[in-house]
């Protein structure tokens, strides 16, 4: 068990310091897009092009499913507020709770999976967390799941629990699957919960940006949960709302994964 904690926290070092060297591979990258640029254009210009996110996730070889609906209508939400509540558990232990924000506070270097109630079993539930610092996932776990203390998220029941990572990968059984965005500090992460869809889906948003890779045949009752590492990381709930109308289009370019399934990369 003591070389499996070791493993587990080397692994959170490993993809820390992988998020670290990634982003400031993308500052370089950007900056001399930006050199190259003022070279080519020595004359003022009216508009001022966006800057390109530069993509170095690697293909994804598997042939997942790709879903294209029909536009949708704008949403409108049936009830505007719905009070999430933690879990009862002793994780509560290492967890200071201000409000709806949420801070790692233990001096044991516990980390900390967070379940929430009400159980999800109906409806179109739309959940939104402000990263307030290193919040380290997001996800689902089916309604038997239950974390201990000091628990990463898939340290027990994986096959029955949705992981994204802010490295951008999710993961569920088998390999991890790139191309959804990463979110740093003062991001909003958005799951999108259909319950009444056949089959019932899972999706993502980044500061409202809906994100490619979905999920299909989630189970029929689920919880949300937050995963925070150490002393000091926190986050804070925006809203839990139900629509009456889908804002998740699942359109050209998505790719659905389906829950229960082995993902192969």
């Amino acid at each position: 068990m003591e070389q499996d904690t070791i493993k587990l926290y080397l692994r959170m070092q490993e993809e820390k310091e992988q998020i670290i060297e990634k982003n400031e591979k993308q500052q370089n990258e950007i900056a001399q897009l930006k050199q190259q640029l003022a070279k080519q254009q020595p004359q003022p210009i009216a508009s001022k092009p966006k800057q390109q996110r530069i993509s170095t996730k690697p293909k994804v070889t598997s042939e997942p499913k790709i879903i294209i609906q029909a536009p949708v209508t704008q949403a409108t939400v049936t009830q505007v507020r719905k009070v999430l509540t933690p879990v009862e558990s002793e994780v509560l232990q290492d967890v200071e709770v201000n409000g709806d924000t949420y801070t790692n506070k233990n001096e044991n270097y516990n980390q900390c999976t967070l379940l929430f109630d009400p159980l999800i079993n109906k409806g179109i539930a739309k959940f939104e967390v402000l990263k307030v610092k290193d919040l380290w996932a997001v996800g689902i776990a089916d309604e038997s799941v239950r974390f201990g203390r000091d628990e990463h998220p898939q340290e027990r029941d994986s096959d029955m629990v949705v992981y994204y990572y802010s490295g951008g990968h999710i993961e569920h059984i088998g390999h991890d699957i790139e191309g959804n965005s990463d979110f740093d500090d003062g991001c909003r992460i958005g799951m999108e919960l259909n319950m009444e869809s056949n089959p019932r889906s899972l999706t993502f948003f980044i500061d409202d940006k809906e994100q490619p890779n979905f999920f299909i045949n989630i189970p029929k009752a689920v919880r949300i949960y937050c995963y925070i590492y150490s002393k000091g990381d926190s986050f804070k709930i925006n809203k839990f709302e139900f629509l009456s109308t889908p804002t998740a289009r699942n359109g050209e370019g998505s790719q659905a994964w389906e829950y229960g399934k082995e993902w192969r990369s």
